[in-house]
């Protein structure tokens, strides 16, 4: 329960009585070096999306925001200035830091490196975050303060000669920190022994993208009442949205979870968010789909040789052409013969059909499965250009609503589907199609990238998804960048095809 007191006091400190000091290290002037620090990837790009969150969802003007980047964040800096900035705090003041970088614990200290530290004298070349920022907070008159740290020691110490000294940033020195002051909160990317993690497609440390799309008020999760960001609302969300995040859409095998250290006497107020209004109109890139002829496929090209009906006298074939292109769908007619019995006899027992209720086909070269639930395809033809691969397609179509599929529906085939496919009606503007997805880009995250000359337009969402235009045949293809089920597929695409359709999206029956 919010404490309405609480929320009054905190918002004394208006945006122009808010200071903010952010830092981020993502190329260190020693990082060249075979035994240089390893850079900090999207450092800068976290700092500078931290920043436009302050001056646009804080109103805090650009006067009160001190931000440096790699060459600005020297030794000298964080020592001289950071200090001076702290000491000029006022009771009705409230004081925000973010930093980005490599941060370990040495000699009975927190510390966070500088764009100068050296690797062959990190504490001398590094500073104490008890020295820069902590005791200066804890003998200045601000009250209200909230500390950001996206780091971890682990890059840090694969590059470093003494190792064996370093460790990760320690709990206790925070712990008492936070017992001195009225309303205070140190949110950390990781807890101690754990990798804080980047992300190609978020362009983003992963725990900072959470932090900054919260902060903007976009996770419902992180909001109590409809209205307020809080301390404990934004320590809940992160410590439950990150993990997820790295188990679901990465490939690491360690888990990452953020660590907060807290106090107050109740729950105290972050951000109040505004009135809802209408939505701002955004030029985004609407696409018309032919959601009625989507379909999910898998394309493969296996060895010839890997082809069960592959013999000790064949001949791999050297040259592309109609005679071998009849051999590699001979060899291989036994491997679609199996998988089409392998197709039926799930079905039946997964959707309870009964024989005459599939229809099976299996000819050279091909192979079907077809039911009231889907149709399911097999092709093989020979590669285009290497004539010792075949060419094997995969293709799905569902003809019932998705929630008219069961949980195991994905079990029925042996080799899951790895793109959606789905005809775009009537003709596009390449030059008109990058804009949008540029303005999208700048609105939702992600990545883009464009070659007219092949006619591809390739968006990557925040999520995961990569979203392909192919002006040459004129369809969308939508591809998760991990393997998934077709079942999690079809539902990861309606989410991320919903704000680039112009029609509601009814995927594969839905």
């Amino acid at each position: 329960m919010l404490a309405a007191i609480v929320m009054e006091e905190y918002l004394q400190a208006d945006s122009e009585k808010t200071y903010a000091t952010i830092i981020a290290i993502e190329d260190y002037r020693f990082s060249d070096k075979s035994i240089g620090i390893n850079p900090v990837k999207f450092a800068r790009n976290d700092a500078t999306k931290f920043k436009k969150l302050l001056n646009e969802e804080f109103n805090i003007p650009d006067e009160n925001i001190t931000i440096w980047l790699d060459k600005e964040a020297t030794k000298s800096a964080l020592e001289n200035e950071l200090k001076y900035q702290v000491k000029q705090l006022t009771e009705d003041s409230r004081f925000i830091f973010y930093y980005a970088g490599h941060g370990f614990y040495q000699n009975s200290h927190n510390k966070i490196t500088c764009w100068d530290t050296h690797p062959d004298n990190l504490d001398g070349t590094s500073v104490s975050l008890k020295d820069v920022l902590i005791d200066p907070l804890e003998n200045s008159l601000c009250e209200q303060s909230l500390i950001f740290i996206d780091s971890c020691s682990t890059y840090l110490k694969e590059k470093t000669p003494d190792r064996d000294i370093i460790s990760n940033l320690s709990i206790k020195e925070f712990d008492q920190f936070v017992k001195t002051k009225k309303y205070h909160g140190i949110f950390m990317s990781c807890s101690p022994g754990e990798k804080s993690y980047p992300s190609k497609t978020l362009r983003h440390g992963i725990w900072t993208w959470h932090l900054i799309e919260a902060l903007k008020g976009n996770i419902e999760d992180a909001i109590v009442k409809d209205k307020y960001i809080t301390d404990n609302s934004l320590k809940n969300y992160l410590s439950i949205a990150v993990p997820k995040y790295i188990t679901e859409k990465t490939i690491h095998k360690t888990t990452q979870k953020p660590f907060t250290k807290i106090h107050s006497t109740n729950d105290f107020l972050i951000r109040e968010l505004p009135a809802k209004s209408e939505p701002v109109s955004v030029d985004l890139p609407k696409i018309k789909l032919k959601y009625n002829e989507a379909m999910l496929r898998k394309i493969t090209f296996p060895q010839v040789s890997d082809a069960s009906g592959f013999a000790k006298g064949h001949f791999i074939p050297s040259k592309v052409n109609a005679s071998s292109n009849s051999f590699i769908q001979q060899v291989f007619d036994a491997d679609v013969k199996d998988e089409i019995q392998n197709v039926y006899e799930k079905t039946k027992q997964i959707l309870g059909l009964r024989k005459k209720d599939i229809k099976t086909e299996s000819e050279r070269g091909s192979g079907s499965v077809e039911c009231e639930y889907y149709r399911y395809f097999i092709d093989i033809e020979q590669h285009d250009k290497f004539p010792f691969k075949a060419k094997v397609t995969r293709r799905l179509v569902i003809r019932v609503d998705r929630s008219s599929l069961p949980k195991n529906f994905d079990d029925i085939f042996p080799r899951q589907i790895s793109e959606i496919v789905i005809p775009i009606e009537g003709e596009l503007d390449f030059d008109l199609m990058v804009e949008k997805f540029e303005n999208f880009e700048e609105v939702d995250g992600g990545s883009l990238t464009d070659n007219e000359q092949k006619g591809l337009i390739e968006y990557q969402t925040s999520s995961g998804l990569l979203i392909k235009i192919n002006f040459n045949d004129n369809e969308l293809i939508v591809s998760p960048n991990r393997d998934m089920k077709c079942l999690e597929l079809i539902d990861n695409t309606i989410e991320g095809l919903t704000k680039i359709s112009l029609d509601t999206v009814k995927l594969l029956g839905q």
